[in-house]
């Protein structure tokens, strides 16, 4: 069963509108126990190399279709405000939208994606339990440099996927 997850007079209201690198206080849960996560999203852009997606795990025609295209390093970087044990959570979802109102490109499945500048972590290390301890994850996508990621909105529970509910970072 999902725990039921408060707002209160720490957490930051539906809605806000946060800068890119501004902290959100959230409420979050493990399977410990809940509390609360202060949550910071940056994007960073790189050329996409050909080494790099020469390593990814995709088909040929896959790799070719990235040639040329831009990557976008979604960095989430959490932090422990109560001291929960957090150890194994998965980073959140976020909802990237590129400055055309367009979505980037992702790579889905699951498989773990490490770039030059990216190194994607599945879940929090054990030690993330104590206050003030950090967990940072990037998140790959792709797209043309002309046309970057310009908001990305966090809608899990309890806020919620509606813009006046969710929480958003912009450029």
């Amino acid at each position: 069963m999902t725990p039921t997850l408060e707002l209160n007079d720490r957490t930051t209201k539906p809605g806000t509108k946060l800068k890119f690198g501004q902290q959100a206080v959230v409420p979050f849960y493990s399977y410990y126990d809940k509390g609360l996560v202060g949550i910071t999203v940056t994007v960073d852009s790189a050329p996409a190399l050909d080494e790099d997606i020469d390593y990814l795990p995709l088909k040929d025609e896959d790799k070719a279709k990235l040639r040329g295209k831009t990557f976008f390093f979604v960095r989430t970087k959490m932090v422990n405000l109560d001291g929960v044990n957090f150890a194994d959570i998965l980073p959140p979802t976020l909802t990237a939208t590129t400055r055309s109102g367009g979505w980037p490109g992702a790579l889905l499945g699951g498989a773990r994606v490490d770039v030059t500048g990216c190194d994607s972590v599945s879940a929090a290390p054990k030690d993330f339990s104590a206050a003030g301890a950090v967990f940072e994850q990037c998140q790959l996508y792709f797209g043309v440099s002309s046309d970057p990621i310009a908001s990305l909105a966090y809608t899990e529970q309890p806020y919620e996927r509606a813009a006046s509910r969710a929480l958003t970072w912009r450029r």
